[in-house]
């Protein structure tokens, strides 16, 4: 007898839920448990939050498009503005990478190994950019304390350090990268159909081409929303039976 003919399925007698045992793992598995679904709509929901946290964050800058003296200005004279800045960009990204992880899990066969590359390149981004908004605050700290001049000089000295670079880069490149290949994978695995990875691309595009504003932030919730609903299509449980009870979601 194979391990997959030894699964027994065993009606829950209180809630009437069909659990799946597998013989001797000792773990009952059931897709529509609390703890499940509560993973299953985290993945479902982190799109759409990655876009309206943007949105919080694009119309809260008080220096959009602007970079240097001007930006430093800007941040030194609108401290408060730039704490729901810095705060809803945090978010932002921290949401928008999270998918990497959580489909990685899911994709068993055609396309595991870009899940794999995604959830890696996403880690990397996940663990590096979301931490890289608190230098707002100290660009705007030290402005109020001595001077734009002096914010200038601190970056000026920053920039010569190899280990800013070393840090920043592969977290933008994990920001970049990391969704749509995860995007890509579930569409190989058959979890999402093919508007879903272009959603995720047009929404990035949305996102860079509009210098951050907040039309693109809103563009971007709209495609990433797309994307969100493919998830929960593809992971309902009642929509395919077929997926393993074990996916994890």
């Amino acid at each position: 007898m194979t391990s997959r003919s030894a699964t027994a399925h065993i009606q829950d007698s209180e809630g009437g839920r069909a659990v799946v045992r597998r013989a001797g793992a000792g773990t009952d598995y059931s897709p529509r448990s609390a703890g499940l679904r509560v993973r299953r709509w985290l993945l479902v929901a982190s799109p759409v939050l990655a876009g309206l946290f943007a949105i919080l964050g694009a119309a809260a800058d008080p220096a959009v498009g602007q970079d240097g003296v001007v930006l430093w200005q800007a941040y030194t004279e609108n401290p408060e503005s730039l704490q729901f800045k810095s705060f809803g960009f945090h978010w932002a990204y921290s949401f928008w990478m999270l998918p990497t992880l959580l489909i990685a899990g899911l994709v068993r066969g055609r396309g595991v190994w870009i899940a794999n590359a995604a959830a890696l390149i996403g880690f990397v981004g996940l663990s590096t950019l979301p931490g890289l908004l608190f230098v707002d605050f100290y660009d705007s700290a030290i402005g109020q304390v001595a001077g734009v001049a002096t914010t200038a000089k601190v970056n000026e000295t920053m920039a010569g350090m190899w280990g800013v670079p070393a840090i920043a880069t592969p977290g933008i490149f994990g920001f970049i990268v990391g969704l749509p290949l995860a995007a890509m994978a579930a569409w190989r695995a058959g979890l999402v159909r093919w508007w879903g990875p272009v959603g995720v691309v047009a929404g990035f595009l949305a996102f860079g081409l509009s210098g951050v504003a907040v039309w693109g932030t809103v563009l971007t919730t709209v495609c990433f929303t797309v994307f969100a609903y493919e998830l929960a299509r593809g992971t309902d449980p009642d929509r395919r039976p077929g997926v393993p009870k074990d996916s994890g979601l």
